[in-house]
């Protein structure tokens, strides 16, 4: 019972964090994105660390990881081997080492899946933008402003002014 809520809570944390990942449409422009960059690497790791709990939490009431070979012994003692086993699925480098059983294998199918997407997703992301970019033919933008910035900006400006004449009359 314990561990079907908190494997609840450690997928809608998972969900917020893919929310967050997707969530902003608007990027600064250049050829490489550091926010978005930092965004895949954070989503990754929280996700990661998030399957990794599933799959301790999972182990509470049955083996969900075997040793890849003669014996089958069941594996995962600690939180460190299931964050390994996680990492290696997350990264879809799959030693083979360790096997998912039972409910984890669904786990990890899924976990491979966003391993995959997600970098994608960003590599995609940014060669639209190069593309639009050379389209424009402006180069490398990263530095300049948007539009919608330097109307937030003007729009400051022009409050700080009406702010200044009211304490004048005043």
């Amino acid at each position: 019972m314990v561990s079907a809520v908190l494997i609840g809570l450690t997928t809608i944390f998972m969900l917020g964090h893919l929310y967050n990942f997707f969530a902003k449409k608007q990027q600064k422009k250049s050829y490489f994105q550091s926010s978005l960059f930092t965004k895949l690497f954070f989503s990754m790791v929280a996700l990661t660390f998030g399957f990794a709990l599933i799959y301790f939490l999972l182990s509470m009431d049955e083996p969900v990881l075997r040793i890849n070979d003669e014996t089958g012994e069941a594996a995962g003692q600690n939180f460190l081997e299931y964050l390994y086993f996680s990492g290696v699925t997350m990264l879809s480098v799959g030693y083979g080492d360790l096997v998912p059983v039972g409910a984890a294998r669904f786990f990890s199918l899924i976990q491979a899946a966003l391993g995959l997407l997600l970098p994608s997703a960003y590599f995609v992301k940014a060669f639209n933008e190069r593309d639009d970019k050379e389209k424009e033919g402006q180069g490398n933008r990263s530095d300049k402003k948007s539009e919608e910035e330097e109307e937030e900006e003007e729009e400051e400006t022009r409050k700080k002014d009406r702010t200044a004449q009211q304490t004048d009359k005043n």
